[in-house]
């Protein structure tokens, strides 16, 4: 059927016939509204959002204290520095786990 849609569409681009471009239209399914999302994709979209917020907020509050915890220790011991940038880079793992978790949703490969 669709493939019939589409060999007529092509037929009434090229045809200036009247009746080519209206059996085109007829076999052509019905346009869907601007912006209407059924029940199950606003439901992904809102759980893909819920899950990017959640994660960003999470990896905010765990970064705010490893860096203050962080410098304070760095300016008592120096070589402590590293470990500071390994720990700041786990806190933003959570974001990405997030992100990820919000891909999977979005494009349903769970």
């Amino acid at each position: 059927m669709r493939r019939a849609a589409a060999v007529l569409g092509l037929v009434a681009s090229f045809s200036p016939c009247p009746a080519h471009v209206a059996l085109a239209a007829a076999a052509a399914p019905p346009p869907r509204a601007l912006g209407a999302v059924d029940l199950p994709t606003a439901i992904a979209l809102l759980a893909a959002s819920l899950a990017v917020a959640a994660s960003t907020i999470a990896a905010a509050i765990a970064l705010k204290a490893v860096a203050s915890a962080g410098f304070a220790a760095s300016a008592e011991r120096p070589q402590l520095t590293t470990w500071l940038l390994i720990m700041g880079g786990l806190a933003e793992g959570i974001a990405i786990y997030g992100l990820l978790i919000a891909l999977l949703i979005l494009f349903r490969v769970m």
